[in-house]
């Protein structure tokens, strides 16, 4: 089992954020908070969206997706506001700019998870090559379960370390590839390591993992036919002084950008306030089960 972090132990999950490229902190979800957040996200994927807004991607649709394909979706925070008041909650930005050691963080997006029973796997990758066209092209993400995971039901997964070894190219097949490893074994060849260690985290729902943005993780299959869903939101920040570049790439998200002017602008890339220099537990009591 990987080590758990305290919240009260901030030198202590940066000294593993730097070692490992994650960390893995105690759980700060209640069941309830849980509850309420696994059906929040699913009702998501039947088009429940408060605000009005669609979110930027939206893969899997009720009555004509497979059903043991992965649920996945981007930018919620524009379609939910209670999913906002969490990606976008501030102590999000104390950890993520303690442990990186940024200045200041904004919100690059989110992502929603849903991995039903038997779900096929997600290859592993570099959150940090699908932000080439930024400068700097850097990304840290805040990982949250709303399940017990387990690593026979596509669990995530980490390799140690690997936050060391160059940024790899923008994966070309995602989701359901044939072989989920077979990208990072490669980079870890090309990084001189022989045999790279994987971790498939069994944690408790409630679970925050924070990693760095080039550390490979993705999830591999689920084995387990029934009663193993896994609920996972992702805040994916980046550095609050990101802006975009001529480089090539952003189909998505450079649709946000102005001619002329390369700023990531806040009412699509929200800032974090100035972050806390000493972060705290997380506060979650806005979070209920009320819409």
């Amino acid at each position: 089992m990987h080590p758990i972090t305290s919240w009260d132990e901030p030198g202590t999950a940066r000294e593993r954020f730097h070692r490992d490229g994650f960390v893995v902190m105690e759980a700060a979800f209640t069941p309830d908070q849980c509850r309420w957040a696994r059906d929040r996200l699913a009702g998501l994927f039947q088009g429940r969206f408060p605000t009005g807004i669609y979110p930027d991607e939206w893969y899997w649709r009720e009555g004509l997706s497979r059903p043991d394909a992965t649920r996945h979706m981007a930018n919620a925070w524009k379609s939910d506001h209670l999913i906002a008041s969490i990606v976008q909650a501030s102590w999000v930005g104390d950890w993520i700019a303690y442990l990186n050691g940024w200045p200041g963080t904004r919100l690059g997006q989110d992502t929603v998870w849903i991995k039903p029973p038997s779900a096929r796997p997600s290859g592993l990758h570099q959150d940090n090559s699908f932000v080439g066209f930024l400068a700097p092209a850097a990304m840290s993400t805040c990982w949250m379960t709303f399940d017990d995971t387990h690593a026979d039901a596509a669990t995530i997964e980490y390799v140690p370390g690997s936050h060391h070894w160059p940024t790899a190219p923008l994966p070309a097949d995602f989701h359901d590839p044939g072989d989920h490893r077979a990208r990072m074994r490669a980079s870890a060849a090309a990084a001189g390591v022989a045999e790279p260690a994987v971790v498939q985290l069994e944690v408790p729902a409630g679970t925050i993992v924070f990693h760095d943005g080039n550390v490979w993780h993705g999830a591999a299959g689920s084995h387990r036919p029934v009663e193993a869903w896994r609920h996972t939101l992702a805040a994916h920040l980046l550095p609050a002084d990101a802006r975009f570049t001529t480089a090539p790439g952003g189909y998505i998200y450079r649709r946000y950008q102005l001619p002329g002017d390369d700023t990531l602008h806040d009412a699509f890339f929200p800032p974090y306030p100035q972050p806390d220099p000493r972060p705290g537990r997380p506060h979650l009591l806005t979070l209920t089960t009320q819409s």
